[in-house]
């Protein structure tokens, strides 16, 4: 499940972990689909992600960089 709040994205998944953890990220990379393409690829992901028994919770802003 995905939202978009505060102009960030939250969102909810499953996971087959029981540990806890909260991570403050700049650029761990997360698989997006292009809306346009259909495409499958791989972008940084910057914000907070919170690691509970059987879920993880994601709050941030996936972006892109360029080369230049």
């Amino acid at each position: 499940m995905s939202w978009i709040i505060l102009n960030r994205h939250l969102s909810i998944e499953f996971r087959s972990g029981t540990g806890l953890d909260i991570e403050f990220v700049d650029s761990r990379p997360v698989y997006t689909q292009n809306i346009l393409t259909g495409q499958v690829e791989t972008l940084p992901f910057q914000g907070v992600i919170i690691l509970l028994p059987c879920i993880v919770i994601s709050w941030g802003n996936v972006y892109t960089f360029d080369e230049d």
